[in-house]
């Protein structure tokens, strides 16, 4: 349900652009999570939460959809093999991830031209790198350092526009637009 915030103002969604793994690659992922949770502690995710965002646009007028749509439309990056081989954590967050020791450069291209077409747009994102990661674990209590874990091959054929809505037992996430990758996919 879109937020509303203050009486009168135009309704807003929390949302971001992200790819979103099949029911058997979010599974292996919540298996690799749990057992890193057994050893560093934390909240783990929820299998129907993993995934990994390409562009986080953050509170947003339900207005501002459609150019987000258009700008999700312009991108024309193929579909890629995803090898999520190493664990770690940044500093001061508590937060265990995965990812590819090696990004593919589809991925690279894919992040690029959707952050260009929504900034020719008038969205304002982050201008730090595109470092790809899945968000695992929350709240670790200890984290280990960067190492390599058993690799998860993640087929990646789409990306998505999701809303993150708030509930009393986390956040639910809702897909707004999908949109599938290749030069010949169909938009």
């Amino acid at each position: 349900m879109p937020d509303a915030g203050a009486a009168g103002a135009a309704p807003r969604l929390r949302v971001f652009f992200a790819l979103w793994p099949d029911a058997p690659t979010a599974s292996c992922l919540h298996c690799e999570a749990r057992q890193l949770q057994g050893a560093c502690g934390g909240r783990l995710m929820r299998p129907d939460t993993i995934h990994l965002t390409l562009a986080f646009l953050g509170d947003t007028p339900v207005s501002r959809l459609p150019i987000l749509a258009e700008a999700a439309a312009q991108v024309h990056a193929p579909p890629c093999t995803l090898v999520l081989d190493r664990c770690g954590s940044w500093h001061g967050n508590r937060v265990l991830w995965l990812g590819p020791s090696s990004p593919p450069e589809p991925l690279g291209l894919l992040a690029g031209q959707l952050g260009s077409a929504l900034r020719e747009r008038g969205v304002a994102l982050e201008r730090r790198p595109f470092a790809p990661h899945v968000t695992i674990v929350r709240n670790a209590l200890h984290a280990p350092p960067a190492q390599q874990v058993a690799a998860i091959t993640w087929d990646v054929s789409a990306f998505v526009l999701v809303a993150s809505e708030r509930g009393p037992d986390g956040a639910r996430y809702r897909e707004l637009g999908h949109w599938p990758l290749g030069e010949d996919a169909a938009r």
